[in-house]
């Protein structure tokens, strides 16, 4: 199935924003603030995952919302 064009924009803006969290993740690591990086670390996964759910016409605001819909559309067990 291809994408459409929004879904395509959605989905790189999404991941630009998961590529900046995890660029301040790796800047608080280096400054030791170690809770604020892995705050970052994992904003950072959730915009991802969101990236990947645009990709698929899901979204949810809600952080369980996104795991599960993540899980049902892009993790094989």
């Amino acid at each position: 199935m291809a994408l459409t064009p929004e879904q395509k924009e959605l989905a790189k803006h999404r991941f630009e924003r998961a590529e900046t969290t995890l660029n301040e993740a790796i800047d608080e690591v280096s400054r030791k603030n170690f809770r604020l990086a892995v705050n970052r670390a994992y904003y950072s996964v959730f915009y991802a995952m969101r990236a990947f759910l645009a990709t698929v016409n899901k979204d949810s605001s809600k952080h369980s919302g996104v795991m599960s819909l993540f899980n049902q559309h892009f993790i094989k067990t």
